[in-house]
């Protein structure tokens, strides 16, 4: 490979940037050839507290006792029990572990492994956590632009394992009526070299334009399994909001047909973030609703074996892009990319109280997008970001937060 000044120049900068943004973490740079960087943890010398000599305690003279009259009794006024105080919730870190994403969104977490795919506009990444270290492993992916205001070069999006070794991925490359998802054989090892998206075991669709869907479907944003099948949601007939369904019989799936038309249901719009309910009996979806109104999304509750809405709320949030449950604390939490105002997107716990959310912000993020827990209640979040004034180095990350919430 040669070198010039003007790259090396650049690689000098970048590594600066990155040095001052990240010092006293580690974290890993993706890029389109997955390449493995890491920055190494510098042990710093900690200066030892100066010990002070310890101070003798002189012994208190007592004075004489003076004889006094018995002072009269005087009725004390009732004092007031101290208010006991909440305890304190201890503050939220994130940690950041992949940088130079664009427009990163689904999050998978492989079973056994631990290791996190993440899907974003090159194509699906591995991180693993104990060795950390990135790997691309699928890429080839065309681009398609998705967005109001802000537009984003998108390309595989939603991500679930079907089994510890399929990987489904919902493609957002292509435009409606021809989009794909895909179905990979993973390893628990990253591959020598990345495959070509079109070398999947299995493709499902496309969707086209027909009787349920006018336009054809397209932007498969999530995607959950579960009672035997694969959900995944589709920004194609706005009129309609569709979740695609495909049913899994002997370890394969089958056609992908739209399923649940959630615009008719809720009359919001877009279908993104999905998963099941901790007992898996319900089908959970955020509706994000039009991307420039803030406040207008909706949490919904399906069954899956039915398709039918069991319970439509309303949440206050602008823009939910990802739902996920904590296997720790049972807390239902959602990210908010927030369109409108970025400064009011984060991740929020989503208290249900009957048929009221409450939605709790529990740190603000830079257009937050997937969430997905591990086994050890640690939650893995992908972040678009903001754009910064070098237009080769991609804003994304992926984060996490540690078990907790």
């Amino acid at each position: 490979m040669q070198w010039n000044l003007q790259r090396i120049l650049k690689a000098t900068a970048f590594c600066l940037t990155a040095a001052c943004l990240m010092l006293g973490s580690s974290y890993v740079v993706a890029d389109e050839k997955g390449d493995k960087k890491g920055d190494d943890k510098k042990e710093v010398k900690k200066e030892e507290p100066k010990k002070e000599a310890p101070k003798k305690e002189e012994p208190k003279k007592e004075e004489p006792k003076k004889e006094t009259k018995p002072a009269p009794k005087k009725e004390e006024p009732k004092k007031e029990e101290p208010k006991k105080e909440e305890p304190k919730k201890p503050a939220v870190t994130v940690k950041t572990l992949v940088t130079n994403l664009e427009s990163p969104s689904g999050i998978a977490i492989q079973d056994g492994t631990g290791h996190v795919f993440v899907a974003s506009r090159y194509g699906v990444y591995r991180y693993d956590a104990k060795g950390k270290t990135v790997d691309l492993e699928i890429a080839g992916y065309p681009t398609d632009v998705y967005g109001k205001g802000p537009k984003y070069n998108i390309g595989p999006l939603g991500v679930a394992f079907m089994d510890k070794d399929h990987l489904v991925v919902g493609d957002g490359s292509r435009p409606d009526a021809e989009e794909l998802v895909r179905i990979y054989k993973v390893g628990d090892k990253p591959l020598e070299k990345w495959v070509k998206e079109d070398t999947a075991v299995q493709t499902l669709g496309p969707i086209k334009a027909g009787d349920k869907s006018a336009k054809g479907e397209g932007n498969f944003y999530g995607v959950a399994v579960g009672d035997g099948a694969i959900y995944i949601t589709c920004n194609g007939d706005d009129t309609k909001g569709w979740v695609a369904k495909s049913v899994i019989k002997d370890g394969k799936a089958g056609p992908l047909e739209p399923s649940i038309a959630t615009k008719e249901a809720t009359n919001v719009d877009a279908p993104v973030a999905i998963t099941f309910s901790l007992d898996g009996k319900e089908l959970v979806i955020g509706q994000m609703g039009e991307v420039n109104v803030a406040g207008d999304s909706l949490l919904t509750f399906y069954d899956p074996k039915t398709g039918k809405l069991t319970k439509s709320l309303k949440t206050g949030l602008s823009d939910i892009a990802g739902l996920a449950y904590s296997p720790k604390t049972k807390k239902l939490y959602a990210t908010d990319f927030s369109w409108v105002d970025a400064a009011k997107g984060g991740l929020f716990e989503l208290k249900i109280d009957g048929d009221k959310v409450t939605a709790e912000k529990v740190i603000s993020l830079d257009k937050p997008a997937a969430i997905a827990f591990d086994k050890e209640g640690n939650l893995y979040l992908t972040v678009f970001g903001t754009q910064g004034k070098d237009p080769e180095k991609s804003p994304g990350s992926l984060a996490v937060i540690k078990a907790g919430l």
